[in-house]
């Protein structure tokens, strides 16, 4: 699915923290196609050159790049003067995650920490850091975290990643609460099973553990899902570009869950 080449979002520029890669990176493309200028951040490096050259193949000249670890707050601090003393910025998106699949009694206290520095800490440095110069300036705009539906309910070896998203909600309905009447509206969106490698390294491990076909699983594991078939990070961006238009003025403190019907399935 294709957002189109419209402009919803024309003028905007929008700050994007996990956007070299996967959902980020589909925001940020579907963002360009509506008009904003992108600044996409990453903890790797290597990946933001490729992500730069896929971005201005969309809409050239508009992309701007910048690594950043999510859980360092003096960093962000920098690169939100950087960006401020620069034009400043409309469109904050939170969306740096990682995730380690495990039992939570076999989850140990380094990676618990890892998970929820990055996911929830990270996404908590990267709104407020950006949100007290947006209310310096009077400037008004948009927040979007990127939850899941495991910020909505847990399930087997999430424990960490569930804890941390569902953390990120929270977070997420104070601050609407907090800025709405500055003209900041705070809100995030609930991605549900989305094609990525990561998901596709599941399906293999979980078949050579299970004696089958990862194929077989992926058919067992799509017909959970109301339509059909696992999302796509293309699909899910345009749950952030409603957002973050005029389409959604009248939005905030919300929980977009996009998963095709998943949690009703």
């Amino acid at each position: 699915m294709n957002v189109g080449n419209n402009s919803l979002l024309t003028g905007k520029t929008a700050f994007i923290t996990g956007g070299a890669q996967g959902i980020g990176l589909a925001v940020a493309e579907a963002f360009l196609r509506q008009g904003a200028g992108v600044i996409v951040a990453d903890i790797d490096g290597r990946s933001l050159d490729a992500a730069r050259a896929q971005l201005d193949s969309v809409t050239p000249g508009k992309t701007e790049v910048v690594a950043l670890d999510v859980a360092d707050f003096d960093a962000t601090e920098r690169v939100a003067d950087t960006l401020f003393a620069n034009g400043g910025v409309d469109i904050v998106v939170p969306n740096a995650g990682i995730l380690a699949l495990k039992l939570g009694i076999e989850t140990d206290i380094a990676t618990w920490r890892r998970i929820l520095d990055v996911n929830l800490t990270g996404a908590f440095i990267t709104a407020t850091s950006f949100a007290r110069r947006m209310v310096a300036a009077g400037r008004p705009g948009r927040i979007i975290f990127t939850s899941s539906i495991f910020g909505l309910r847990g399930g087997r070896e999430n424990s960490a990643y569930s804890a941390s998203k569902f953390g990120m909600i929270g977070l997420m309905q104070c601050l609407a609460a907090e800025l709405a009447g500055k003209g900041i509206l705070v809100n995030c969106v609930c991605p549900g099973q989305i094609e990525s490698h990561m998901l596709h390294a599941l399906f293999d491990e979980r078949a050579r553990l299970q004696g089958v076909s990862a194929s077989a699983l992926r058919e067992a594991f799509e017909a959970r899902i109301p339509v059909g078939k696992l999302g796509t990070a293309e699909e899910v961006a345009a749950s952030y570009v409603y957002l973050a238009s005029d389409l959604g003025r009248y939005v905030a403190g919300q929980s977009l869950v996009t998963d095709g019907g998943w949690q009703v399935g």
